[in-house]
């Protein structure tokens, strides 16, 4: 009679290890899902400005140069959903020596892109096309977040490419 009841006592204990374990490997499968996106948007956004930086010095006139780098920049970012350097999107792209905020700035800018000419750190006498890129991740992210995963994601994913300018010179 009393192994009975034992049994009887345990009947629902396959639900509760089945419930456990059903809601660990779903938040383990969310966190792989979102910091893969978190990864693909950070190589996404490196290649984004080393295309920038490329597409840039080529160019002879330094107007040129930076806006063809933040639309290239731009317009390797199509997959992120942030549209490109018009007005009205989520993106801001600058140019003329103005460089992106590090913060967010409540203006519904959710990515910047800037491009600007200097001289080369490692030999001033020549000159470098920098191309920079900020993605405020907290404020707009590829993939909604769960509860208290934020505070292990980044706030914002950021990469710059620095380029020494070709002179063309004929031979």
């Amino acid at each position: 009679m009393r192994e009975r009841r034992r049994k009887a006592d345990e009947s629902g204990a396959e639900t509760v290890e089945f419930a456990i374990v059903v809601v660990l490997l779903v938040m383990l499968v969310y966190g792989i899902i979102s910091f893969g996106l978190i990864l693909g948007g950070k190589v996404t956004i490196t290649q984004a400005t080393a295309d920038g930086a490329r597409a840039g010095i080529v160019l002879t006139t330094q107007s040129a140069a930076e806006t063809a780098a933040v639309t290239q920049a731009a317009n390797d970012l199509g997959w992120l959903g942030l549209g490109s350097c018009t007005s009205g999107t989520k993106m801001s792209c600058l140019t003329n020596g103005t460089t992106c905020p590090s913060a967010y700035q409540s203006d519904g800018v959710y990515m910047c892109v800037s491009a600007t000419e200097a001289a080369c750190a490692s030999n001033a006498s020549n000159t470098c096309l920098n191309v920079g890129l900020t993605y405020y991740y907290a404020n707009d992210p590829l993939f909604p977040e769960a509860p208290g995963l934020n505070v292990i994601t980044p706030s914002t994913l950021a990469s710059t490419s620095t380029l020494q300018v070709s002179t063309p010179t004929s031979s």
